[in-house]
C-alpha cells in the first residue's frame, strides 16, 4: 500500500456499483486525471448526477478499467441524508444571521473578525456545495478552500481584539507568528495536497492524518481565548463564557470532518449534528452577552410585539376552528359574540404569562437593573446631604449599570468640578466651562457619546447633562461596559436618572442657600438688636446724666441761695 493507492470502502446503506467490490484497489496514477478531480471535488460529497467517471482498478497484475455512474444517494438511502441536509441549511442561516449582523451593526475590529470568518464560511459553503466538475469544479473547491483559510484568518483577527490591551506587544506578536506558522501548514496541506494528487495522483496530503494539520490554526485563537477568559474579570468572563465554549464545539466539529476520527460516516453525521450548536453558540453570545461592539440588543418591543402577534394568530386560528366545528351557519347572533370574547379573555390571560416568561428569561438581569435604577431616581429626592446623594448615585450605577467608571461633576463659578468618581482610572478633577462636551450638553439637553467629541473627558462612554431650568448643573460620565454600547433603552433610563439626580442636588443646593440666606439674616437680626440696645443703653446713660446734671444745679442754686441769706 502506497500513497497511489486508494481501497474501495462502501459507506453504511450505501451499495457500491455492481462493477466495484469492497477492497478493491484503485491506481491513482493510471486513473484519468478528470477522475482524480472529481475526486478530490468527492471530499465534499458533491458531484453532478448522471456522470460517468473511469477508475483504474489493480486486480492481481492487470489494472482494469471500471466506469462508474453518479446517482443522488437519496434515492438509495435515506440514512443521514436528510439530517446531514438539514444540518448544513441550519448552519448557512445562522452563519448568514451573523454575518448580517455583524457587517451591518458591527463597530469594532472584533465584529469585522466576526463578519469576515462568517461571510467567509457562506460563501466557502456555497462553493463547495455547488454541483460542478472538471475545471469548474477544481475552481470552486479550491475557493472554497481558500474562502475556509481566510474565514480562520478572521476567527483569529476577532478573538485577538477582544484580549484587547491583555496582549502585551510581544506576546501579541508570538500569538501571531504562531496562527500564521499553523495557518500556512494548513494551506499546504489542503490546496498543496488537492493540486498534487490531481496532478500526479500522490494522495499523501489527502489522507486523515493529516486533518490535525488543517484543524491547528483553529487551536491559536482558541487558546487566546482561554487565556483571555482566565484574566478577565466577573462580569467580561461571564460574556466569554458562551464564545469559548461555542469556539469548542466549532473546532471539534472541524477536527472530527478532517481527520473522519470515528469513521468517515459517525464523523460526519457528528460535524452535521456540532455545527449548528456552534453557529447558535456564537449568535446568542453576540445577541444576549454581546461579546462584541455589535450595535443591537434583543429589544423588548420586538419580543413584544411578536408574543402579541404569536397570541393573535392563535385567537384567530382557534375561532375560525371554533366556527367551523360548533356554531356553523345558523348559530345565534349571543353566541357567535360571546365566542370571542370568551377567547380574547382566555387568551389575555395566556398572553400576559407568555410576557413573564419572556421578561423572565431574556431580560430577567436588564429588569432587575432597570428597577433598581428606577427605584433610585425616584427616591433620590428624599436624600438630606449632598455628599450622601454624590455617594449612592455613583454607586447605584456602577452596580446595575454594570459601568467600570462612573463620574460625577457640578459647576462651579470657575469651572465644572469632579465630585465623585468610581472605578478608574481618573477623570480630570476640572474642566473649562466651555468644554465642547458640556457645551453640547447645554445646547442639546441630551446624552452626548464621547466617542468622537474632542473634549478633556476622553472619548469613552456618555455624557448625560444635569440640566434644571435651562441651567446646566454638572454631568453625570458613564463609561462602557467592556466590550460593548449602552442599548438605546439603557442610555434612557441613565438620562432619566440623571435628571432626578439634577433636580435633587438642585433642591439641597437651594435648600444649602435658604439656610445660608435665614442664618444671615439671624446674624443681621442679632446685629441690629445688638445695636439698639447699645442705643438704648446710650439714651439710658443720657437720660441719668441730664438727671444727674438737673440735681447739680437745683443743689448749686440752693446753696446759692443759702448763701445770701
Amino acid at each position: 500500500m502506497n500513497s497511489h493507492t486508494a481501497v474501495i470502502v462502501p459507506d453504511p446503506g450505501i451499495p457500491l456499483p455492481k462493477a466495484l467490490e469492497p477492497g478493491d484497489r484503485v491506481d491513482l496514477a493510471a486513473t484519468p486525471r478528470s477522475t482524480r478531480t472529481a475526486i478530490g471535488r468527492q471530499l465534499d460529497d458533491i458531484l453532478p448526477v448522471g456522470r460517468t467517471y473511469e477508475f483504474a482498478i489493480r486486480r492481481g497484475r492487470a489494472i482494469v478499467t471500471v466506469p462508474v455512474r453518479t446517482v443522488d444517494a437519496s434515492t438509495s438511502t435515506s440514512t443521514g441524508v436528510g439530517l446531514w441536509e438539514w444540518g448544513t441549511f441550519c448552519s448557512v442561516v445562522l452563519l448568514g444571521g451573523i454575518a448580517l449582523l455583524a457587517s451591518w451593526r458591527g463597530r469594532d475590529r472584533a465584529a469585522a473578525g466576526l463578519a469576515l470568518w462568517a461571510i467567509a464560511n457562506v460563501f466557502g459553503f456555497a462553493a463547495g456545495l455547488a454541483p460542478l466538475d472538471g475545471r469548474l469544479g477544481l475552481s470552486a473547491q479550491l475557493g472554497s478552500d481558500v474562502l475556509d483559510l481566510l474565514a480562520r484568518v478572521g476567527f483569529y483577527m476577532m478573538v485577538e481584539s477582544m484580549a484587547g490591551a491583555a496582549l502585551t506587544p510581544r506576546s501579541r506578536a508570538l500569538w501571531r507568528a504562531s496562527f500564521l506558522l499553523l495557518l500556512g501548514a494548513g494551506a499546504v496541506a489542503t490546496l498543496g495536497g488537492i493540486l498534487v494528487f490531481i496532478a500526479s495522483g500522490w494522495a499523501e496530503f489527502l489522507l486523515p492524518q493529516y486533518g490535525f494539520v488543517l484543524t491547528a490554526s483553529y487551536f491559536v485563537p482558541v487558546a487566546l481565548l482561554f487565556a483571555n477568559y482566565r484574566h478577565a474579570d466577573g462580569a467580561h468572563r461571564l460574556r466569554l463564557r458562551w464564545m469559548l465554549w461555542s469556539s469548542v464545539v466549532l473546532v471539534t466539529s472541524v477536527f472530527l470532518y478532517s481527520t473522519q476520527l470515528l469513521g468517515p460516516f459517525a464523523s460526519d453525521i457528528t460535524t452535521t449534528l456540532l455545527l449548528p450548536i456552534a453557529m447558535a453558540g456564537f449568535l446568542y453570545a453576540v445577541l444576549r452577552h454581546r461579546v462584541i461592539d455589535v450595535a443591537v440588543v434583543l429589544n423588548r418591543g420586538l419580543v413584544y410585539a411578536a408574543t402579541t402577534s404569536l397570541v393573535l394568530g392563535l385567537f384567530a386560528l382557534l375561532e375560525s376552528l371554533i366556527e367551523r366545528t360548533t356554531l356553523g351557519h345558523d348559530a345565534d347572533l349571543l353566541l357567535e359574540l360571546a365566542v370571542p370574547l370568551g377567547l380574547g379573555a382566555a387568551l389575555s390571560t395566556v398572553h400576559r404569562r407568555i410576557e413573564a416568561v419572556v421578561e423572565r428569561f431574556f431580560f430577567r438581569r436588564q429588569y432587575r437593573a432597570e428597577t433598581a435604577l428606577r427605584r433610585f431616581a425616584e427616591e433620590c429626592a428624599f436624600i438630606t446631604q449632598p455628599e450622601n446623594l454624590f455617594d449612592l448615585t455613583v454607586e447605584q450605577i456602577a452596580r446595575h449599570a454594570g459601568a467600570p467608571r462612573v463620574a460625577l461633576y457640578e459647576r462651579t463659578a470657575e469651572a465644572y468640578i469632579r465630585i465623585r468618581q468610581h472605578g478608574a482610572p481618573a477623570l480630570p478633577e476640572q474642566v473649562a466651562t466651555d468644554d465642547l462636551a458640556f457645551v453640547k450638553l447645554r445646547a442639546r439637553n441630551a446624552e452626548l457619546d464621547l466617542n468622537g467629541t474632542q473634549s478633556a473627558l476622553g472619548a469613552d462612554g456618555y455624557a448625560f447633562p444635569l440640566m434644571v431650568r435651562g441651567s446646566l448643573l454638572g454631568a453625570l460620565v458613564v463609561d462602557q461596559r467592556p466590550g460593548e454600547h449602552f442599548a438605546a433603552d439603557e442610555r434612557e433610563l441613565l438620562f432619566h436618572v440623571a435628571h432626578e439626580v439634577g433636580m435633587a442636588l438642585f433642591a439641597l443646593r437651594a435648600q444649602e442657600s435658604e439656610t445660608r440666606t435665614l442664618a444671615s439674616e439671624a446674624r443681621s437680626q442679632a446685629s441690629e438688636a445688638r445695636a439698639l440696645a447699645s442705643e438704648a443703653r446710650s439714651q439710658a446713660n443720657e437720660a441719668r446724666a441730664r438727671t444727674s446734671e438737673a440735681l447739680l444745679m437745683e443743689t448749686l442754686r440752693a446753696v446759692g441761695s443759702t448763701a445770701r441769706t
